[in-house]
């Protein structure tokens, strides 16, 4: 019965999707357009136009096909049920690597806090949902099968850059793991070596891969126009209008004050508390998010891995703060945090910071009107609810010991309460 409900809340989801496609028109059109030769890959005329254009690696064309193929609604539709399966299978594998959950406070943290995002995603029809779970199916295979993890990655790299983040943090995992699985350090340098190599072997051939279509010195020649151009806009100031809800984007329209006249939506207004630079803001950023992932990373190996699965958690949740563009939708990566962030309500602090960020979730969800939600967006609210998802992980995870305890078994993690 269960089951049947859910299949007819897919199916009606997929129907609505079908008619209303959003972003996945940039990979369908686009994707047309490259194959029968009337569009370009990259620049303002490919995908839909400016700012609609097409901004992933060739690869990303080449696993898309299959879809270009069939008529955009269809398209739209199946890409939506590949992504309700991949949810099933990817939640379970997860739900059976944490400790076992006791009531309902486990789920229904996920389901409040991450569930949002995971529908806004699917809405949109982006990508991002699968790079997410390739990231996260590398940090659940990683100690049992380093070069599937390291294919899973490698893979989600070759889409999307922002998984390259978890790398420092991966290999550190995967060294501390064959500690633990083996101490003899042959046997523990062996599955660093297997896991480093497979991301690196597997990066290489996957880059590579599209010359069968547009041969080598073209790949090549496509890589260095995505290349420039996501460099440029990462790092530029052409974009820096968009309502991210990273600390950059956050940092701009408080910090900066931002001409809406002249860009695709005019009607998000300013909320800016002085008039900086965008190049002083952008340099302030860059140094304060280099120096926290850096600083979190360095606590990571003081501590040897001892967090467990919070430690991973913390790290998907700086990604979506500390990148450089975090649109609403791409928050969908928070659903792994949230997952682990079920299990430590039994900390008061933790609790608290939690019940914050779900409260900061769902005010945008229940006051209606495309003002107020332009409203929301540039006042960061998003960023603000992944806030204190992100202080409560990191403040059960750098702990004193005495206040977490964790087996050397990766499936238990104990926080005892205060």
């Amino acid at each position: 019965m269960v089951w049947m409900a859910i299949a007819a809340v897919v199916a009606g989801f997929a129907l609505y999707v079908s008619k209303r496609p959003m972003d996945f028109r940039v990979y369908h059109y686009g994707a047309r357009g490259v194959f029968d030769g009337t569009r370009p890959v990259y620049g303002p005329a490919s995908g839909l136009g400016w700012p609609m254009h097409y901004r992933y690696p060739p690869l990303f064309l080449l696993l898309f096909a299959p879809f270009a193929w069939l008529p955009l609604g269809a398209s739209a539709a199946l890409w939506l049920m590949l992504k309700f399966v991949v949810l099933i299978f990817l939640v379970r594998a997860i739900w059976n690597k944490l400790p076992p959950a006791e009531g309902t406070t486990a789920w229904l943290v996920p389901l409040l806090f991450a569930g949002p995002y995971v529908v806004q995603e699917f809405r949109y029809g982006n990508a991002q949902f699968f790079v997410f779970a390739l990231s996260v199916w590398s940090l659940l295979l990683v100690k049992e099968k380093p070069v599937l993890a390291g294919a899973a990655l490698a893979l989600a790299i070759a889409i999307k850059v922002w998984p390259l983040a978890l790398l420092p943090f991966l290999l550190l995992q995967s060294r501390e793991a064959a500690k633990e699985r083996s101490p003899g350090l042959t046997a523990g340098a062996t599955l660093f070596r297997r896991f480093a190599a497979s991301i690196v072997l597997f990066t290489l051939i996957l880059t590579i891969l599209p010359s069968l279509y547009f041969g080598f010195r073209g790949n090549l020649g496509l890589l260095g126009e995505w290349f420039n151009q996501e460099f440029a806009t990462q790092t530029g100031e052409e974009e820096i209008w968009f309502p991210s809800q990273s600390l950059r984007g956050v940092m701009m329209r408080y910090l900066t004050s931002i001409d809406y006249s002249h860009v695709p939506d005019s009607n998000y207004r300013q909320v800016n508390i002085t008039g900086l630079s965008p190049t002083t803001v952008r340099t302030a950023w860059f140094v304060a998010s280099a120096a926290i992932y850096l600083g979190f990373l360095v606590l990571t190996y003081r501590r040897g891995g001892s967090s467990g699965w919070i430690g991973p958690a913390l790290a998907f949740c700086l990604i979506a703060l500390l990148e450089p563009f975090t649109q609403k939708y791409a928050l969908v990566i928070l659903l792994f945090p949230a997952i682990v962030a079920g299990r430590l309500t039994t900390n008061r602090m933790a609790r608290n910071l939690i019940y914050v960020g779900i409260g900061l979730v769902w005010i945008q969800n229940l006051i209606p009107g495309s003002t107020a939600q332009r409203w929301m967006q540039v006042l960061g609210l998003d960023f603000a609810a992944a806030l204190p998802l992100t202080v409560a992980l990191g403040w059960v995870s750098f702990r004193p010991a005495s206040a977490v305890t964790t087996y050397s078994s990766s499936r238990h993690i104990l926080v005892t309460p205060e």
